[in-house]
């Protein structure tokens, strides 16, 4: 009996060993796949890379880095979408890794101009709206947020993201970006009849332009055109104010 007893010890003792060792030759074998789906993206080896990705994460699918990897090597294919979902399963499992928000945000921006670029403005809009998010002084990400909302005629988010914007635009070149899509945005809402969208964003571009005149002017008509007199009127009285001899709020004021 102790002669079996010992022999079973045996046995389980080297069966728990071979365990452990499955267990280690099991992580030394994803870290292998690890490191060289890494040395692949340094190649831009995108699609040997992702093959690497994907039996890491059949392994293991709370293995962040592999999601993190994977959204680089979409980033590289130019594949937005899929770059996104590896990006944001990368940023459930490790919220706090810089280079998970760095690649989050990358793939953020890149959706977002893409969506721009095909005119898919209310997809864009969210993008860069989840961007400003993660970045919150990026000040392209409001403009860009802006400009998504204005295609889309959301002209009261598109005036508010843009006067968010401002709040942190430091240098004159990117306030100038910044107003001068507010007063864009308000002329096309005007071009289309948008009355009041029209005049959410003229209003908000005559508190940072209060001396053009042309702005004035536009701001009183959608004003008008919205039923909005009395602001429509005082909106005509400072065109005459920056241009006494303007013959058009002359006759707003004069009842047309």
């Amino acid at each position: 009996m102790r002669t079996t007893a010992s022999v079973m010890a045996v046995v389980l003792v080297v069966t728990l060993g071979l365990a452990g060792c499955a267990t280690v030759s099991l992580i030394d074998t994803i870290e292998t796949l690890l490191r060289q789906a890494k040395e692949l993206l340094d190649g831009k080896r995108w699609d040997e890379a992702l093959a690497k990705l994907t039996e890491v994460i059949r392994r293991d699918p709370t293995q962040w880095k592999a999601y993190l990897y994977g959204a680089q090597a979409y980033i590289g294919k130019l594949d937005w979408g899929q770059a996104l979902t590896s990006a944001r399963k990368a940023f459930e499992l490790s919220p706090r890794d810089g280079e998970v928000l760095t690649t989050l945000g990358q793939s953020l921006w890149g959706a977002g101009v893409d969506a721009l670029q095909r005119r898919s403005f209310t997809e864009a809009a969210g993008h860069f709206v989840e961007y400003i998010k993660l970045r919150p002084t990026d000040v392209q990400g409001y403009l860009n947020a802006g400009r998504a909302y204005i295609g889309s005629g959301s002209w009261g988010d598109g005036a508010r993201v843009l006067v968010d914007g401002l709040a942190h635009a430091s240098d004159g070149a990117t306030r100038s970006q910044l107003t001068q899509a507010l007063v864009d945005g308000g002329r096309q809402a005007l071009s289309r009849n948008d009355y009041r969208g029209a005049a959410s964003m003229l209003r908000e571009y005559v508190r940072l332009a209060p001396t053009d005149v042309s702005a004035y002017l536009d701001l009183g008509k959608a004003y008008w055109n919205a039923g909005d007199r009395g602001e429509a009127l005082s909106a005509f009285r400072r065109v005459l104010e920056l241009q006494p001899q303007n013959e058009e709020a002359r006759r707003f004021l004069l009842g047309r």
